[in-house]
């Protein structure tokens, strides 16, 4: 029986180049290729062989992880620039008020006021500010 895998949004779907791999993980290969092997052949006699493999891991890490990584739909730099905007940046926090309780309170007080100083300049009558009152 023949099985066609077909990704639930096609938005998912990515090219296969060569190896089964994507252009861009083809070219983050390339990248981590070509920074790994001139440092193991150049550090080979001078850096010790315990030490060497951890300094190659360390400069290839990037390339791996701009042609492998993918969180929560982000790719690596787009991850990388939104983590180090938030991290050492200052945040502009935006206050919204969901709870309007408080400023339906402060037009309450106000309407009041503008009626009590009406009451006190003459423009209402005793019987019309209370009945607006209660």
């Amino acid at each position: 029986m023949l099985e066609v895998k077909i990704p639930s949004e096609i938005q998912d779907y990515k090219s296969k180049v060569i190896f089964g791999l994507s252009l861009r993980q083809l070219i983050a290969v390339a990248g981590a290729m070509i920074t790994a092997i001139p440092v193991g052949v150049i550090g080979h006699g001078r850096i010790s062989s315990d030490i060497l493999p951890w300094i190659i891991i360390i400069m290839t890490a990037p390339w791996v992880g701009y042609g492998f990584f993918k969180f929560q739909g982000l790719k690596f730099e787009e991850y990388a620039r939104s983590w180090l905007q938030f991290t050492f940046l200052p945040q502009k926090r935006v206050y919204e008020d969901t709870d309007s309780t408080l400023q339906d309170l402060h037009v309450e007080l106000l309407e009041e006021l503008i009626i009590q100083q009406r009451i006190d300049a003459g423009e209402y009558e005793e019987t019309e500010a209370e009945d607006i009152q209660v």
